[in-house]
């Protein structure tokens, strides 16, 4: 803009010259038309002072002049008025126009003297001294022509002085500035130069930085924050999102596939002091990116400048290691629930839960085998999904011959499309396909090296086939192990608890049951028997007959108390608790149980009693205790031949 002021500068200067000449020129010619004017106005007024003196003395010579009367009235209007055919001008000077007047009336009155001399002959002197008296004025009008005249003549010289030092000051102004204007010029040229080097040198600056930022492997891309123009995008981010040419793009429509600016656009948060740190997923090429962004000035604009770091790989594996220790945890908390519960089947409904639940599976079970029998013992299903739990309990080995070939190859059942097995294994299809399965996992366990059942998940997640197998396989052994351990749990109850001839509660259960009724407010009735004649019996036909007595006894018991709670305290001592009973119920109990001792081989004493409240249990028992030896005492009295009474 300065250059093109700068070079109209320098041809104004011409410019103003001319307009200069050519006004000068027009303003001296105005003032000579002025002036011609003024001075045929001085001749005029000379020539109607002189012409009038003329008339005059042809008058008193009697030598009548109608043609100069005629030509002084014409000159004398054109000079009040102004004449174009005589190029004569009214000149406006008040002074002079005011003689005028007086003149044009004075003429009127010479005229008139005029037309009665030549009728008359007389007043001569008259005529003589109205024409003195009009040369006079005429000659004052001349004066005050002439001295307009000359003020006319100045003021024109002095307009055209102002005017010409007018223009030499414009010129001179015009001259200083462009001189001005053509030093700054040659400064902006000087600037401009330098700065074209600066720029070539800051461009090949600039194509040295941008060799290494387009040979890194990560994508680096630099946009307008305020206009989301794509101002650069390096190699390796041409060549990840397919761009050739990234001019008028837009970074969330080529980078994002958006056609708006994305709603997580970090724009708001970056600034130039520090970089901002973040993570994203691209929907265009599926990767994750840890993205680095900074605020920059790019070529004179504000601008985001963002490098990213692909970290789908390591997420890949950061995911799969968080995956791995959940199933690891969820593995913990399985076995955790399987020894801390030692309700085996509520533990693994638990643990089926858990498993179901992170397989994504619709179902979760565990079948167990016994006497070639298998059934399915724990379940867990989806909501929405049927149980089939009631559907699989005495499943017959015959009926499942695959399942067990593949045990006995050691192999795990994997099913990923049950229509696979569409005729080879068309009775397989139809089971699994009857219970909407399309797809399974089945892992056996042993139990005492045999097939001790097995673990699975049905319609499980696609993607985790191969890692719930190695689950189900390293929980199968646990399963083992908590199975074996709850076996081992009866065996070790039934030893600690209950008595293996008889098959009742032993004294230590005797003794845990008695503190635990102890503190209850139920009635309770209680019975203390002992068997008559095991001494004897053992005496004379061995311990076995001994045994079977007492076995008989029991069954007795047995059958005749069979909502009650039976204990062997003693070799040939038995004691029954029934809580919750009423007094004559268990008066009737009671006799039907000494009914049926008189009727078989085996006697027994029984002594017995009855209580509104548990709390006097102990005390309860030792009554019937006593009860049970005046019985016992009854009986040898009465069977001499069984053996002495035996306190």
């Amino acid at each position: 803009m300065k250059k093109i002021l700068s070079n109209h500068l320098v041809g104004i200067i011409p410019l103003l010259l001319c307009i200069a000449i050519i006004t000068i020129g027009f303003l001296s010619m105005d003032s000579n038309a002025k002036l011609q004017g003024n001075a045929r106005i001085i001749n005029y007024t000379g020539i109607i002072r002189g012409a009038t003196q003329r008339l005059i003395k042809q008058e008193l010579n009697h030598e009548p002049n109608d043609a100069l009367i005629d030509e002084l009235d014409r000159t004398l209007h054109g000079l009040l008025y102004g004449d174009e055919d005589a190029h004569i001008s009214r000149l406006d000077q008040m002074e002079y126009q005011g003689l005028l007047a007086e003149m044009e009336k004075e003429w009127a009155d010479i005229k008139k003297e005029i037309s009665q001399y030549r009728s008359s002959g007389d007043n001569k002197n008259r005529l003589y001294a109205l024409s003195e008296q009009y040369f006079a004025k005429a000659d004052e009008a001349v004066g005050i022509a002439e001295v307009y005249t000359e003020e006319i003549v100045q003021q024109s010289r002095t307009f055209l002085i102002i005017v010409i030092c007018a223009f030499l000051v414009v010129v001179m102004m015009v001259t200083i500035f462009t001189y001005q204007q053509e030093k700054r010029r040659r400064r902006l040229l000087e600037a401009e130069a330098e700065n074209r080097r600066k720029s070539e040198q800051l461009a090949r600056q600039s194509q040295q930085m941008l060799m290494p930022i387009n040979e890194m492997t990560e994508l680096m891309y630099v946009a307008d924050i305020h206009t989301y123009d794509l101002l650069f995008v390096n190699d390796a981010g041409k060549k990840l999102f397919d761009i050739e040419e990234f001019t008028g793009l837009k970074c969330y429509k080529a980078l994002q596939g958006f056609d708006k600016p994305c709603d997580f656009c970090p724009n708001a948060k970056l600034s130039k002091d520090e970089t901002y740190t973040w993570e994203h997923s691209n929907p265009v090429i599926h990767g994750h990116y840890l993205l680095k962004d900074r605020l920059i000035d790019w070529e004179g604009r504000e601008a985001r400048m963002e490098i990213a770091f692909d970290i789908t790989e390591s997420l890949q594996k950061k995911k799969e290691l968080e995956k791995r220790i959940k199933r690891d945890n969820i593995l913990i908390d399985c076995i955790r629930e399987l020894y801390q519960n030692h309700h085996t089947v509520d533990a693994m409904n638990h643990v089926l839960k858990l498993i179901g639940e992170v397989f994504e599976a619709e179902r979760a079970y565990v079948f167990y085998m016994e006497n070639d029998e298998m059934s399915n013992i724990a379940e867990w299903c989806r909501e929405g999904i049927t149980p089939e739990i009631d559907n699989l309990q005495h499943l017959s080995r015959h009926d499942y011959k695959w399942w067990f070939q593949l045990y006995d190859e050691q192999a795990s059942i994997m099913i990923r499309d049950v229509r696979e097995l569409q005729g080879d294994r068309q009775a397989e299809y139809e089971l699994l396909s009857g219970q909407r399965i399309q797809r399974l996992i089945l892992v056996p366990f042993e139990r005492y090296g045999n097939f001790g059942g097995m673990i699975g998940l049905d319609n499980l997640s696609v993607e985790v086939f191969e890692d719930a197998e190695k689950f189900l396989r390293t929980f199968s052994y646990f399963i083992m192990l908590a199975i074996r351990r709850n076996e081992d749990e009866k065996t070790l109850y039934r030893l600690s608890y209950m008595d293996t001839l008889t098959k009742f509660y032993n004294h230590n259960r005797y003794i845990q049951d008695v503190e635990e009724f102890s503190e209850k407010e139920t009635t309770v009735g209680v019975a203390f028997i002992d068997v008559n004649g095991l001494k004897e019996i053992n005496d004379r036909f061995g311990h076995e007959a001994g045994d079977q007595l007492l076995q008989t006894g029991a069954a007795i018991m047995q059958s005749s108390v069979p909502e009650g709670n039976l204990y062997r305290v003693g070799g040939d001592e038995f004691v029954i608790i029934c809580p919750d009973v009423e007094e004559a119920e268990f008066r009737d109990i009671i006799q039907k149980l000494k009914d049926t001792f008189n009727r078989e081989e085996c006697k027994a004493a029984v002594g017995y009693e009855w209580t509104h409240s548990c709390r006097n249990l102990k005390a309860i028992i030792r009554s019937a205790d006593q009860k049970m030896y005046e019985d016992k005492e009854q009986f040898y009295q009465q069977h001499a031949e069984a053996g002495r009474y035996r306190h």
